[in-house]
Order: structure tokens, then sequence, then C-alpha cells
């Protein structure tokens, strides 16, 4: 008696989510830290740490600057990620298809 092979949700779906947070990660960390410079009144250019952004009595001028470069990173890694999202749709219609030919066989 053969068993028929189970779908590899696993496999295709922790790259898929390391893509994804590889890919969207400087992004929200750039809206993160806009929410929080918005919500404190405070101003995040690249040179927030020259100026005060208290926060129950903590500074987090720095925080946000690194908020703001993480933003810049989104340039390199968008694209990169969106590219790497096509790779993994090609294996992943693979991946299916050999799945979808063996279950075929099994049954």
């Amino acid at each position: 008696m053969t068993t028929r092979p189970r779908y590899p949700f696993v496999w295709l779906g922790v790259p898929l989510g390391m893509i994804l947070l590889f890919a969207f990660g400087p992004l929200a960390a750039l809206l993160f830290g806009g929410a929080v410079a918005n919500a404190l009144d405070c101003s995040m250019p690249i040179s927030a740490a020259s100026q005060t952004c208290l926060f129950m009595g903590v500074d987090l001028a720095t925080a946000l600057t690194i908020a703001v470069f993480c933003g810049y990173l989104a340039f390199w890694t968008l694209p990169t990620g969106s590219t790497l999202l096509g790779i993994w749709l090609v294996a992943a219609v693979i991946v299916t298809s050999v799945w979808w030919f063996r279950r075929s066989r099994a049954a």
C-alpha cells in the first residue's frame, strides 16, 4: 500500500515568509517610525538625531533616524525581493506540478 504524498506547505511557506520579510521589512520599519514620530509630534528627517523626540523621558530621535535609514534600504530590498519572489513562484509551480503528478500516480 502506497501513501499519497503530502503537499510541501512548510518547504514553500518558510521561504515565502523570509522573502516577504526581507522585501517589506525596511519599508515597515520606516512606516512604523513615521507613525511613532507623528504620534509624538516630532519631525523625522535624516538629521532628526540633532533634535529631541521625547517619549516618557526617553529620547527616540536616534531610533527614528535608524527607521529613516531602513526606509532607504527599501530601494534595494524591494527590487531584490520581487526578483526572489519571481524565482520562488517558478519553483512553487514546479513543486506543485511534481506533487500533483505523483499524487495522481499514487491514486
